[in-house]
């Protein structure tokens, strides 16, 4: 038998906070909407913003990551080039989500 997710409600959706991955730009945490199943909403609560260039590119890719995790339905999401290292900490807080939903 599968095991349930610890913090359902009524509706079978659950919102779940990924674990907090800092890279050398900044940290990363996303959160996580799953209903019935199915990642339905993905929003980034922390990305890189301390220097100018590393909000320009936060800004930049988040709709991307966003869009690769909803189309993937995993954590499995390709890296976006000229900003690996958030691409990469997006996935691994992404992943810790997903674990913590299904757990």
């Amino acid at each position: 038998a599968g095991a349930t997710p610890k913090a359902t409600t009524n509706s079978g959706t659950i919102t779940v906070t990924g674990d907090d991955v800092p890279n050398q730009f900044g940290d990363v945490q996303v959160q996580v909407t799953v209903s019935n199943g199915t990642i339905t909403d993905v929003k980034a609560l922390q990305l890189p913003f301390d220097r100018r260039r590393s909000a320009e590119i936060s800004q930049y890719v988040e709709p991307y990551l966003r869009s690769e995790a909803l189309q993937a339905q995993s954590a499995q999401i390709d890296l976006i080039s000229g900003a690996t290292y958030t691409s990469d900490s997006y996935a691994h807080s992404l992943q810790s989500a997903i674990d913590k939903a299904h757990g």
